[in-house]
């Protein structure tokens, strides 16, 4: 991945470059993070609720709510004030022909005060998380510079709807 895809710096988020528009860029976002057993357990329209609350109209933008069950169980198990933590936020939102995806960066989390049953489970969805925000980008990225050589997108980059 070079710097165009990824942002990491002493912000408290890391950014994401999917080299699609929004609506297909979040489809293959909710496909690749169901592949890797993440769920979205709430997806918040921003945009929407921007233009119905203050009649301004902006940008796509959705906030997904987004952990693995698996990870929430753990942390909740051995101490369920834990549960504050996960799911984990992301912010999709359109820019032009590209979409970003925003999240909170590992480094802002300081896990030494966080209570102990959430330590382990939210580092590994983090990196879960971050691994497969990782990969799709790289998969848009790719499939976008094959297209720009006229190598059209292979199959394994359809993108069947997902509702």
């Amino acid at each position: 991945m070079d710097s165009s895809d990824v942002t990491l710096s002493s912000r408290p988020t890391v950014t994401f470059v999917l080299e699609e528009p929004f609506e297909p860029a979040l489809k293959t976002l909710r496909r690749a993070l169901a592949e890797e057993q993440l769920s979205i357990v709430v997806e918040l329209d921003a945009a929407k609720r921007i233009r119905h609350a203050l009649d301004i109209v902006v940008s796509p933008c959705r906030i997904l709510f987004v952990e693995n069950p698996l990870f929430m169980l753990e942390a909740t198990a051995i101490d369920r004030s834990s549960a504050v933590f996960i799911p984990l936020h992301l912010v999709v939102s359109s820019s032009g022909a590209r979409t970003l995806i925003h999240v909170l960066g590992p480094q802002h989390s300081q896990l030494r005060d966080f209570p102990i049953g959430v330590r382990i489970p939210l580092t590994r969805i983090q990196d879960q998380l971050l691994g497969t925000l990782g990969k799709v980008a790289e998969r848009t990225r790719d499939a976008d510079e094959r297209a720009d050589r006229g190598d059209g997108r292979s199959a394994a980059f359809d993108r069947p709807d997902v509702a």
